[in-house]
């Protein structure tokens, strides 16, 4: 029997939430409130952006560049981007002027979609942007005033747009993100996302042994979108319809929780200082927030303390994940959960909390081993330290426009951490190679 071949887009899985959750919100956290929008309303402004691009040249395989904080318009770059064919790139506004002059000189932007209040740290580059023709700026209220050249309302630009959308019909390994990696030695190094790649990454990061999303989730999204595409969260919550909660730069702890609270959050994303900040809130302030609603907590970044972990569990019932990954893991590789498996039941909840002090098991589709400096592969006994190799369907195999051939090796992406794999089969990071 003949299977039919459809190719694995992500116009597929984002066009899902508006089709059978129209009505859910996004919900967007501003200086006077919250903005709220729907799943067909923020459809139908993705596909207003779509043909504004499209109406400005923008062609398949362009890359488009986001400077911007969580919020309901990258949302609708998220989904115009990649299922118009174009390539969303992720622009962290954390980096210097001087990274971030390389990065989108090196990824040849051709537009920049912009939060107003980020202008400020874009102003430096100006003149220095050889690819860039247009910056398109999002403003919650008055305008925006900046000296760089060709910059446009996002209202304005998208606003006389039709709000619908024919997504081409593209090859599945076409590129549709990049994201570049810190620059911690050298210039920073850009992972080019596909199409497939994504798509798969999307459907197992909603499986219930992964982080569990549902439709049913109300589903904050903390970690930044611009990094490693905010974990994939935004493009698994509108696969699923799940409302999303964006805190936009509102980040303080007491913001945060009053969000999440406020929003009836089941579960939510960040690194460890964010929790950390929430627990000081929380215990210095025990009766202001009911967050009855919060189920999970997913954490990555760096590992975090088992106190903190066991603290969220102990006084709210609240599960954290840990997560490790990195951007040429798109980004999820492994995840621990505090009952993994059906005999961890039977574990106390001390040796519960054991198991989630390590990196995580598997994500399925993905291999991992342990080498030494000769590739000689280790026992997987929880004592043998090697080198750390991962390769799948969504691991990053060259980098773009950058051949860097000591990261890859016969098919593996040289992770450059050093850990150790138990008898489970749980990673436990150690250490960095460099």
């Amino acid at each position: 029997m003949t299977m039919q071949r459809t190719p694995l887009l992500m116009s597929r899985l984002l066009d899902r939430g508006a089709r059978l959750s129209p009505d859910e919100e996004i919900v967007t956290a501003t200086s006077t409130g919250r903005h709220r929008q729907s799943y067909a309303q923020t459809r139908a402004r993705a596909c207003q952006l779509a043909n504004a691009l499209r109406r400005h040249g923008i062609k398949v395989g362009d890359r488009v560049a986001t400077f911007m904080w969580n919020g309901r318009r990258p949302l609708e770059a998220y989904q115009a981007l990649p299922s118009m064919g174009a390539v969303l790139h992720t622009l962290n506004i954390r980096l210097s002027p001087r990274e971030l002059e390389y990065i989108v000189n090196h990824a040849a932007d051709r537009v920049l979609l912009v939060d107003a209040d980020l202008l400020p740290l874009l102003e430096p580059l100006r003149g220095k942007l050889a690819s860039v023709e247009l910056i398109v700026v999002g403003c919650e209220a008055g305008g925006f005033q900046t000296t760089l050249p060709n910059a446009v309302d996002w209202e304005d630009f998208i606003g006389s747009e039709p709000a619908d959308y024919r997504w081409p019909e593209l090859d599945e390994n076409a590129p549709m993100g990049l994201c570049y990696t810190s620059g911690t030695t050298g210039n920073p190094k850009g992972v080019m996302y596909t199409h497939r790649s994504t798509y798969l990454h999307t459907m197992a990061q909603a499986m219930t042994d992964a982080m569990a999303l549902s439709a049913t989730d109300s589903v904050c999204g903390i970690v930044p979108m611009f990094h490693a595409m905010g974990w994939g969260l935004p493009f698994s919550a509108t696969m699923l319809g799940a409302k999303q909660v964006m805190p936009h730069r509102f980040m303080d702890p007491k913001s945060l929780l009053d969000l999440i609270a406020a929003e009836q959050v089941t579960i939510s994303a960040g690194v460890p200082t964010i929790w950390q900040g929430a627990r000081a809130a929380l215990e210095a302030e025990p009766e202001r927030w009911d967050l009855s609603q919060l189920q999970r907590l997913t954490c990555g970044g760096s590992a975090p303390p088992v106190s903190l972990m066991r603290w969220f569990w102990d006084r709210l019932g609240v599960e954290m994940i840990q997560g490790w990954g990195m951007t040429e893991t798109n980004p999820l590789g492994t995840l621990s959960r505090r009952i993994a498996k059906r005999k961890h039941r039977e574990l106390s909840l001390d040796a519960q909390f054991e198991n989630i002090a390590k990196a995580g098991l598997l994500m399925p589709g993905l291999e991992i081993e342990i080498v030494d400096d000769d590739w000689k592969a280790l026992p997987h006994d929880g004592r043998a330290t090697g080198n750390l190799l991962i390769r799948g369907p969504w691991i990053c195999s060259e980098y773009f426009n950058d051949p860097q051939p000591e990261k890859f090796h016969d098919g593996w992406l040289v992770t450059g951490d050093v850990a150790k794999i138990d008898p489970e089969e749980y990673l436990i990071i150690a250490d960095r190679a460099k």
